[in-house]
């Protein structure tokens, strides 16, 4: 699979950063298809095939549609849809969802969900795929209420308990018992047999319960009991030549909600199971070809899978997801990728091609300051590999790891860990062997064990935090004050500084000030404040520190909200630390990243960070932005500001 690589130049003037190159690798975002985070929510976007069955249209919760050829798993073309006029966006967010419903004479078939005038509303039309012109909507329109299908001039609909099934010009009714709850419909082509997936709830579980298949066939309706408990949220039924294939979500009777992966399964003509995927493979929906020997569904909410029908034994992935990305010198970077069938690969990005360097996969990686040797990580396997991509030394860590740093002197690696009870910081030395810390310590170790520690103290006993430092297993050389409220760090690459915010001591009140400054990791002695009021009436709205370059002076700040359904990136702004003054900031870089993610939307959230050439990358995706900075645009370091204060 070849990657796509666009390099873009600027000819403007100079400004304080310009976009030098990006580069995308062929796929969806990590999570763009979304995870069932709650009983009700659905996955994102959905897939369509061509008529011949030799392509398939993959669409995730960014509105980007993808154009695979099957026989290869070439991507053959990207475009972002956008919703329909006659339900827009309301606001500066997305609130309209598009989904896949199928493909048919040359136009897909797309269904949008979002507001009109307040209230939830859902639009069902077609969209050419020569000119992206609208086109009138398909029949059989289904909705939420009353769900149906049409096939062979056949209706099949289920509105509260009531089956109607018209066929051949005869209508027949059923009534369900009152705890049947039907989630998923399906009809062969000639409409003369009929399925339905149905949820039969029970106390213990709320509106979760037993599923049940029914198969329909003239005047008998047989019921088939499928032992697993299901959510009551939608599910997808299919006829196949092979038989009826379902997927439905699972519940888990362990947090009260869904598993991260949905039941899978086929079922013979009499109902009979013939294969099952395991939830725990994370995949979710499914769409067969037209001749019904293939089907696609996605693993993690992140990479479409080919399968075959048969037996559901994998044929291809289309594309891969970016898990994690270290940028290195040279407009290089080490990329953590995800592929189909659970596959993954640390490869090296360097003049517009990737190389692999282990077949392994990671959800985390750090590159070690000798620009050779590398980490990732994997759940809680941890390795250190060579250049060359070997496995050098490896070692469990007591709970998954969420990220990986090496100190600067290269002698240690850190690891931020995550439990279902909390995270927690970690680190050994190269050997494996562990490092003591201190309680509080933050991620990631540095030149100093950095630690935060808190209390409720002060005149009003409110919550107040100090940051103290120590090498590993000695005492404490110094702290800083108390500060009201919340207190966060982040150290330099070079172990020489860090940069510290927190809520501005003297803000009561909406807006909330955020202050930023700079602390020498030898004497804790800080720099001047630098004062961020947030931009917007937003109540939730604040700047943290999205990114800091490695000698500590020049940050990248990211103003942001967030609140119990979802969150919103509002824009970026660049600063310098050493003299506490904001700087010049393009509106590419600004705000080109800003959108809104959760309730609906798993969009990607933007990864930040400077590369050791001083240039900002910035992770969007699957793509790669790198920022390049003009010179003398950073005012001089005020005199006993420069290097260690």
């Amino acid at each position: 699979m070849r990657p796509l690589l666009t390099v873009l130049l600027l000819s403007a003037p100079a400004a304080a950063a310009s976009l030098s190159s990006s580069f995308t690798v062929p796929g969806h975002a990590l999570g763009s298809f979304g995870q069932p985070e709650s009983a009700t929510e659905e996955l994102g976007g959905g897939a369509a095939w061509s008529a011949d069955g030799a392509q398939v249209y993959t669409l995730d919760t960014t509105r980007v549609l993808n154009h695979w050829r099957v026989g290869d798993g070439v991507l053959l073309g990207t475009r972002r849809l956008a919703p329909p006029a006659a339900l827009p966006d309301a606001g500066p967010w997305p609130t309209t969802a598009l989904r896949l419903n199928g493909a048919q004479g040359g136009a897909l078939q797309l269904e949008a969900r979002g507001f009109r005038q307040g209230q939830p509303a859902a639009l069902s039309y077609t969209l050419k795929l020569q000119g992206g012109a609208s086109a009138p909507p398909p029949p059989c329109p289904s909705s939420r209420r009353v769900p149906q299908v049409c096939a062979g001039g056949a209706v099949l609909r289920a509105e509260g308990r009531t089956l109607t099934w018209t066929a051949g010009g005869v209508t027949r009714t059923r009534t369900l018992p009152a705890s049947g709850q039907p989630i998923a419909l399906a009809l062969n082509p000639g409409g003369t047999q009929a399925a339905l997936l149905v949820v039969e709830p029970q106390a213990e579980w709320g509106r979760h319960g037993r599923a049940a298949l029914l198969l329909w066939a003239g005047d008998s309706l047989r019921r088939l009991s499928l032992g697993p408990v299901l959510s009551g949220t939608a599910a997808r039924l299919n006829w196949t030549p092979a038989g009826w294939l379902l997927a439905a979500p699972l519940y888990d009777d362990q947090t009260g909600g869904v598993q991260p992966g949905e039941w899978l399964s086929l079922h013979g003509p009499d109902g009979e199971r013939r294969w099952q995927l395991s939830p725990d493979a994370g995949l979710r929906g499914l769409w067969p070809s037209p001749d019904g020997q293939r089907f696609v569904t996605f693993r993690g909410g992140s990479v479409p899978e080919v399968r075959r029908t048969v037996d559901g034994t994998l044929v291809r992935g289309l594309g891969e997801a970016v898990a994690a990305a270290v940028p290195l010198t040279g407009q290089r970077a080490l990329l953590a990728l995800q592929g189909g069938g659970g596959a993954g690969r640390v490869a090296r990005l360097e003049q517009g091609s990737l190389r692999t360097l282990s077949p392994l996969g990671a959800t985390a990686l750090a590159a070690h300051p000798d620009g050779g040797r590398f980490a990732a990580a994997q759940g809680q396997d941890v390795r250190l590999h060579g250049p060359r991509g070997e496995v050098l030394r490896r070692w469990k860590a007591p709970a998954p790891v969420v990220a990986l740093a090496f100190t600067p002197d290269g002698q240690a690696l850190s690891a931020w860990t995550q439990s279902e009870a909390r995270g927690q910081v970690l680190a050994w030395r190269l050997n494996g062997t562990p490092l003591p810390l201190p309680a509080g310590t933050v991620f990631p170790l540095s030149s100093v064990a950095l630690a935060v520690t808190g209390d409720q103290g002060g005149p009003q006993q409110t919550h107040r935090e100090r940051l103290s430092a120590q090498q590993p297993g000695g005492p404490a050389q110094w702290q800083t004050p108390w500060r009201r409220g919340s207190l966060s760090v982040w150290p330099a690459g070079d172990g020489r500084s860090a940069a510290l915010w927190s809520q501005h001591p003297n803000s009561q009140s909406d807006p909330v000030i955020t202050q930023f400054w700079r602390v020498a990791l030898q004497s804790g002695q800080p720099g001047p404040a630098l004062n961020m009021a947030p931009t917007t009436r937003d109540p939730n709205s604040g700047w943290t520190l999205a990114a800091l370059r490695g000698d500590g002076r020049r940050a990248l700040l990211q103003e942001s909200t967030g609140d119990g359904c979802g969150w919103g990136l509002y824009g970026f702004a660049l600063a310098d630390l050493f003299t506490a003054q904001r700087l010049p900031t393009p509106p590419g870089l600004g705000s080109g990243y800003a959108r809104r993610g959760g309730c609906g939307f798993d969009v990607p959230l933007p990864q930040t960070t400077f590369d050791p050439d001083g240039r900002l990358v910035v992770q969007d995706g699957n793509r790669l932005d790198w920022w390049t900075f003009a010179q003398g645009v950073v005012p001089p370091a005020p005199a006993g500001n420069r290097g260690e204060p």
